[in-house]
């Protein structure tokens, strides 16, 4: 009997046990599903918060600009530091009796170039019973990366259009059938920020796509407005593809009336910036061109130089995996690290793999050879110096040299995965490799070292020897007779010191308008900062060349026709120097003697056909490049496969003579590199996280 009592007394504890169990469980699960409705409500607050904050404010805008969407968020009441409590008002009811209220506080981000707007966003939701749930997110608002839609995108450009032809890499395939849209073509943009200066009814190139202007294009030797009388395209007014390949002239649209340039156009200039958009439905007209142009590296505290602090930030941040816009990658390739002596090609020897931990925290020059085993490269390369590179190249990457860049010999895509050889088929672009080559200083292609490359006693011996070496504007002027200059054939400097004073004269122009302009100079092999006194673009005798001093006379042009001029006084010139950026062109490591004998090591080894390279060469100040027309295994030819872009263009490659282009860009819009300097805002959403019941 007594077991039996005490087995029922089990049972009942047992049952009992049982009951408040499944009575907690009940209602720990009811307690769990109210707050994954407050939960849900909360996450209601948070997507409405998006509509408000960033589709409503920037439609109301008056551009999609960074600053725009700062001045209506002020308008809003949302100025920086400050905080709305209840961003919709009252709590806002949802369909099931629950609701949410917002809190959005807002802090500006200093740092970058320009200001990056950072906006906390709280939720809170609320159920009929009291039930809640708080999140918290953070909508940061900043610049977009620039698009890079353009074969060509410069702030000023001189020879590069002579014999110039631009189109898509889809030309690799054929020329388009305008009865069949499979063989069309996309369109290849050029972008000029500045000014972009022709010659009077010569050979100005053809370009299959639009030429989309903000600055001034004028003809050189009369200084008229407007492009050159031959200079053609192949896209008809109002297409998105290029139909044929046969060279139409072109039909200006001035976007300074804004219903000009309502359908695509095969020319725009006066092409509106992101402050006057609101004419345009607050969208570019043919996609964004920057306001100014964007650089590899921000330049956070303006002086135009990268700084230590920029550099290793960058590089840091690459190596922690924290950089959003240069993935860590690695580099395997015969290279040589700061050579010294008797520089020369490594081959296939001395193969190395390296990464920006070797290569980008302390100074280092770099000489990289692909000509036997590809360069292999990943991810992003950070290199402390200045590289000098030729050959093959495999693999999806970026080499971001802070100083110059020298390619010296043909650079060329390889489709192979072992130890041979593959040919690329360029018809076919998703299986090509991918290269970003972008100088932090300036990127040099080709012979830009010889003397006057129309020369007509020059063997093509001579062409290739150091002897035939330009010598510094210095030298020339205080040597007029030596050999070194050429004194039989009308002394003159070469293409790279031309286009160096050409733009130091321009930079001069700039700061006599205004003061507070820092100005970028060139030098060539020496201190000295010289510029072209007059308004001629052609080469010059040395002595009309003259340094920044006191008594120097600066003309104020229109193509070669003085408008104006001023003379630097005394303190003027003190404070251009003292205030003055530089870039020098040649480098210390490498100088023009070796970078000749590189150059030369490169010819001979290779057969007759136009200088190769593939991918995007991109500089933070200027390109120079060189194909001489006499050197006949160039024959003035340069065939680019990928895109050009650079601050300043210096860039002569005149074709075989026979009216055939010399540059020919065959744009891969596929290279885009994450780089923070396009004009349009973006909202970036960090991961929400729970903050309270």
């Amino acid at each position: 009997m007594v077991s039996t009592l005490v087995f029922m007394f089990i049972v009942i504890v047992l049952v009992s046990i049982a009951m408040l169990s499944s009575l907690n469980n009940r209602r720990n699960a009811q307690d769990a599903l109210r707050t994954s409705q407050a939960q849900f409500a909360a996450e209601a607050g948070l997507e409405r918060a998006v509509a408000r904050l960033w589709h409503q404010v920037l439609a109301s805008a008056t551009s999609r600009s960074v600053t725009a969407y700062g001045v209506e968020l002020d308008r809003m009441g949302l100025t920086n530091g400050t905080t709305i409590p209840s961003l919709f008002g009252a709590p806002q009811s949802l369909g099931d009796g629950s609701s949410f209220v917002v809190q959005v506080s807002r802090q500006d981000d200093t740092r970058p170039d320009p200001d990056a707007i950072v906006l906390t966003v709280t939720s809170t939701g609320t159920l009929a019973d009291g039930t809640t749930r708080r999140l918290r997110q953070v909508f940061r608002v900043d610049r977009a990366y620039f698009p890079f839609d353009y074969a060509l995108l410069t702030n000023n450009a001189e020879c590069i259009f002579c014999h110039l032809e631009v189109k898509s890499l889809d030309a690799l395939r054929g020329n388009p059938n305008p009865n069949d849209p499979s063989t069309w073509w996309r369109r290849a943009k050029v972008g000029v920020l500045e000014s972009l200066i022709m010659r009077d009814d010569e050979e100005a190139g053809v370009v299959h796509g639009p030429l989309v202007a903000r600055g001034t294009i004028s003809r050189q030797y009369s200084g008229a407005i407007g492009p050159s009388s031959r200079y053609y395209t192949t896209m008809r007014p109002g297409d998105t593809r290029i139909r044929s390949a046969t060279p139409i002239t072109t039909t200006p649209a001035d976007c300074s009336t804004p219903s000009n340039c309502t359908t695509p156009q095969n020319f725009y200039y006066n092409y509106p910036d992101s402050s006057s958009l609101a004419a345009f439905g607050n969208r570019f007209p043919d996609g964004e061109l920057p306001d100014r142009f964007p650089l590899p590296i921000p330049d956070a505290n303006h002086n135009r130089l990268i700084d230590d602090a920029e550099w290793n930030a960058e590089v840091g941040s690459s190596l922690a995996g924290t950089n959003e816009s240069y993935s860590a990658g690695t580099i395997t390739a015969a290279m040589i690290l700061n050579p010294a002596g008797r520089v020369a090609w490594p081959g296939g020897s001395a193969v190395q793999t390296r990464t920006s931990a070797d290569l980008g925290q302390n100074p280092t020059n770099v000489l990289l050879d692909g000509s036997v085993i590809p360069i292999e490269l990943s991810g992003t390369v950070f290199i402390n110096g200045d590289v000098v590179l030729r050959g093959f190249v495999r693999g999806n990457g970026t080499l971001l040299a802070r100083g110059n860049l020298y390619v010296m010999g043909d650079l060329t895509y390889d489709c192979g995965t072992g130890s041979g050889l593959v040919p690329c088929d360029y018809s076919n672009p998703s299986r090509l490799p991918q290269l970003n080559l972008i100088a932090g200083g300036n990127l040099l292609v080709g012979d830009f070292m010889t003397v006057q490359s129309d020369i007509e006693s020059l063997s093509e011996e001579q062409m290739l020897s150091t002897r035939s070496n330009q010598p510094t504007i210095s030298f020339c002027r205080e040597n007029p007779t030596d050999a070194a200059c050429y004194p039989e054939e009308r002394p003159r400097p070469n293409l790279a010191l031309t286009e160096i004073a050409n733009f130091n004269r321009r930079e001069l122009q700039r700061y006599l308008r205004d003061n507070s302009y820092r100005p970028r100079f060139y030098t060539f092999g020496e201190d000295r900062i010289y510029f072209a006194t007059g308004c001629s673009h052609q080469p010059q005798r040395y002595g009309e060349y003259s340094t920044i001093a006191a008594g120097a006379r600066v003309s104020f042009c229109r193509g070669d026709t003085i408008l104006s001029s001023s003379t630097l006084t005394a303190e003027q010139a003190s404070r251009i120097l003292a205030g003055a950026v530089r870039y020098e062109v040649t480098s210390s490591s490498f100088n023009n003697a070796i970078l000749k004998n590189l150059w030369a090591n490169s010819m001979n080894a290779r057969g007759t056909g136009p200088l190769r390279t593939d991918g995007l060469l991109y500089s933070a100040n200027a390109i120079f490049g060189l194909a001489q027309r006499k050197y006949t295994k160039l024959g003035g030819r340069w065939d680019l496969r990928g895109a050009l872009v650079a601050a300043d263009t210096g860039i002569l490659v005149p074709g075989p003579g026979d009216g055939s282009s010399g540059l020919t860009i065959y744009h891969d819009s596929r290279l885009r590199p994450r780089v923070p300097g396009g004009q349009q805002a973006q909202l970036r959403r960090g991961v929400w996280e729970v903050v309270g019941q």
